[in-house]
């Protein structure tokens, strides 16, 4: 017998496109912790620096792809640095891609910078993709036309500057607020007592349907499912399994 489970709608994934160990050390360990509160599945590419040393043609240029394509919403942080990655250009045209066949969403993230500087060049960010243009011999200027075209399209959108809070936190709440909002389902952590209220639900249920479908001849003793041992028996398993669940996460 196929035991039932109350699913939960699975979590969306959301991708995170930044630059700099700094910031990763910093702001962004802000978002990704407040994501993972609001039970949301992160990815943040922990091998960013080994995939630059590497060069373009290494293997991790398909993973960064293929997470990208399994998320539902990426945040792009832009930040003066943010321009001097071939690896971040690389994942910023392949989000406007998927954006634009309506199979992304994207939020915008201004960090110390701000716009004008992105959609012009300017500044550190500009001086940061000059640089990277002549360092890795993009001498194809359609190709150079097309990133910054991906570029300017992006910070179109609705985004979030740093400049306009006084502190990270309040930027931070800001953000996840927005994804709340084009995720509506996304929700705030459930408590200790509501999950295990449902997986004693669950529990229930459980005990309910052995006792009406298991033959009795496979268990002749019908009277031990009415029992409150059995109760117990089947409710402790499925703490356990919410325990487990909780770990894993």
């Amino acid at each position: 017998m196929t035991m039932p489970a109350f699913r939960r709608r699975p979590r969306p994934q959301i991708y995170i496109s930044f630059q700099g160990n700094d910031l990763r050390k910093g702001f962004v360990s802000h978002v990704v912790k407040a994501l993972k509160d609001a039970r949301v599945n992160v990815f943040v590419d922990n091998d960013h620096d080994q995939w630059e040393r590497r060069g373009p043609h290494h293997h991790h240029d398909h993973l960064f792809v293929r997470r990208i394509h399994n998320s539902k919403l990426a945040l792009v942080i832009f930040s003066d640095q943010y321009a001097e990655s071939q690896q971040c250009l690389n994942e910023l045209t392949t989000i406007h891609e998927r954006v634009a066949e309506g199979k992304l969403m994207v939020i915008p993230i201004f960090y110390k910078v701000n716009i004008e500087e992105v959609n012009n060049l300017e500044g550190r960010f500009g001086k940061c993709f000059d640089e990277m243009v002549r360092t890795q011999g993009r001498q194809n200027h359609q190709l150079t036309h097309h990133i910054v075209g991906c570029l300017r399209s992006i910070a179109r959108k609705p985004s979030f500057t740093s400049g306009y809070y006084s502190n990270d936190s309040d930027l931070v709440e800001a953000i996840i607020q927005g994804i709340k909002k084009k995720i509506p389902y996304i929700s705030a952590k459930q408590t200790i007592g509501e999950e295990v209220s449902a997986e004693l639900l669950s529990a229930s249920v459980v005990a309910a349907l052995c006792f009406y479908f298991i033959p009795i001849s496979v268990f002749p003793d019908l009277g031990f499912f009415i029992s409150p041992r059995w109760y117990l028996a089947v409710m402790l398993l499925f703490v356990v399994r919410h325990s487990l669940r909780s770990i894993q996460r």
